[in-house]
């Protein structure tokens, strides 16, 4: 009649499904909240070929720096030059390869914020601190349309290929919510 082992499977079991219901609601909740997602897909051969041609361009250049500073070649101070500049430049692209624009980038356009996830980590911004939204479409808009938005010295750059009504969406919702928050504050403001 009473066996300890079955009563003990029972209650494990039924404190495992209470956890997987709970997280499935709250997975569920979750996804219900968020309006609109979009992902950036940024291909990772781009960030190996500006590393590894800025590690080209510092070795051979830092190399001829070198040299240069060595004492070998003087008449050569144009050259010298040239490859100071592309020494720094090399630099640049190894530092622009670990940006976190450089990384796939997810958007999500919440009722109340904008939460953007890179590789680095989340950021979200409320819609009242979005400064600038713009649409570019240029003149045959079937192939590609972007969206710029501006939020103080941060820009994001959304980027649509052949999915123009996506990009109406996106913009025609993050519009409204801009908008309508930057009324609200002048309306505060100027009470």
């Amino acid at each position: 009649m009473y066996n300890p082992l079955r009563l003990f499977l029972q209650l494990t079991l039924t404190i495992i499904a209470k956890k997987r219901y709970c997280c499935a609601a709250s997975h569920f909740e979750l996804r219900e909240s968020v309006m609109l997602k979009y992902h950036v897909k940024k291909p990772r051969r781009r960030r190996y070929t500006y590393r590894i041609m800025g590690l080209v361009l510092m070795l051979v250049c830092g190399t001829e720096v070198v040299m240069l500073a060595m004492g070998y070649g003087r008449g050569h101070i144009l050259g010298g030059i040239i490859c100071i500049l592309l020494l720094m430049y090399g630099f640049y692209l190894l530092a622009y390869s670990f940006k976190s624009t450089s990384y796939d980038i997810d958007y999500e356009f919440n009722e109340d914020k904008m939460i953007v996830h890179t590789h680095y980590g989340d950021k979200t911004y409320a819609y009242s601190e979005i400064d600038d939204v713009n649409q570019i479409i240029p003149e045959n808009e079937l192939i590609y349309s972007l969206i710029h938005i501006t939020i103080g010295k941060t820009s994001y750059l959304l980027p649509f290929s052949y999915k123009k009504e996506v990009s109406d969406t996106i913009y025609k919702f993050l519009n409204e919510r801009v908008t309508s928050q930057k009324l609200e504050t002048e309306a505060s403001d100027s009470e």
